[in-house]
């Protein structure tokens, strides 16, 4: 490897959050259908709990799923999904019980349910949460 593609890969691993997933959401390599399909199928999400998640309507995750081109927030939600389920299914050893801990009172956050979290726009508390667990720091 050349020293110009490590500068530019050591650049791209310093870019914010936000400019990553934008740009991963932008590959042609994961469209919208095929992370729809797999949070359905692996994790058991229902319709109704994909609308909650992702604040789409029914109609427009119909309409991707069936291969419409999602508009680019949408691409950028449903990977920023598709991440955090697989964080979470990392920490536990059966993929359903994702589905059912996003459903069920937390008191890390409050007796609130990780879908409302979600639904709040506080994602980040997850995340949060994932860190200390995989590092085993106390909270």
């Amino acid at each position: 490897m050349t020293t110009k593609t490590l500068s530019k890969r050591r650049k791209s691993l310093e870019v914010g959050k936000k400019r990553i997933i934008s740009h991963l959401s932008l590959q042609k390599s994961v469209p919208t259908a095929r992370i729809i399909r797999g949070l359905r199928e692996e994790f058991g999400v229902s319709q109704h709990l994909l609308v909650r998640l992702s604040g789409y309507s029914p109609r427009s995750i119909v309409s991707w799923s069936k291969g419409t081109k999602a508009t680019r927030p949408a691409s950028v939600k449903f990977t920023e999904l598709a991440r955090l389920f697989q964080a979470l299914a990392d920490l536990t050893q059966d993929r359903g019980e994702v589905t059912a801990w996003l459903q069920e009172p937390n008191e890390a956050f409050d007796g609130s349910t990780p879908l409302q979290v979600i639904e709040r726009g506080e994602s980040d508390r997850i995340w949060r949460m994932i860190y200390y667990l995989r590092s085993g720091e106390p909270s």
